[in-house]
């Protein structure tokens, strides 16, 4: 009975080491990119559409391809004054968030402009994720009509942090 009990906990400790190898294998395969906008206005009545979307490519190997993303609006300052829930992004899909001028801070410039930059940080599983599959935009949009006031394709800055 007691050879039974040293060997099942053996067996435990052993599958317990396992997994905790392989979830610190699978962690340092983890990239992460940051992605930074040029600078844009957006005024009261408005509000400011930030989307990303991955594109498909072929050097996805991973059963979920898909990239998480959180989206940040920085000040002039470069601080955070609004963030989104974490986003899932899968090939071939966009995603977007909107945040309404209204909601943010108060300061800024006479009439309520505020100068934004937003910052998309992603966290993938795939080591060899080509940055330029990730396609982000900007729209700024008049919330009443809903008609795009201002829209900015690719102009982000992309910083990539490899495998830990």
């Amino acid at each position: 009975m007691k050879h039974h009990m040293i060997r099942y906990g053996m067996v435990i400790l052993l599958a317990g080491l396992a997994a905790s190898q392989a979830n610190a294998g699978q962690s340092s395969r983890e990239q992460h990119i940051e992605l930074i906008s040029y600078s844009f206005g957006c005024s009261q009545g408005q509000t400011g559409r930030i989307s990303i979307t991955l594109a498909r490519s072929g050097k996805l190997r991973l059963s979920d391809d898909s990239v998480s993303a959180r989206i940040q609006l920085l000040d002039t300052e470069g601080e955070v004054i609004a963030e989104s829930d974490k986003i899932k992004v899968a090939p071939g899909q966009t995603r977007y968030w909107d945040v309404a001028r209204d909601l943010l801070p108060a300061s800024g410039e006479p009439g309520g402009r505020l100068q934004l930059r937003a910052r998309i940080l992603v966290t993938t599983l795939s080591a060899d994720l080509d940055p330029q599959t990730l396609m982000p935009t900007i729209e700024v949009i008049d919330t009443i009509t809903g008609s795009t006031i201002y829209q900015a394709g690719k102009r982000f800055l992309i910083f990539v942090q490899g495998p830990q």
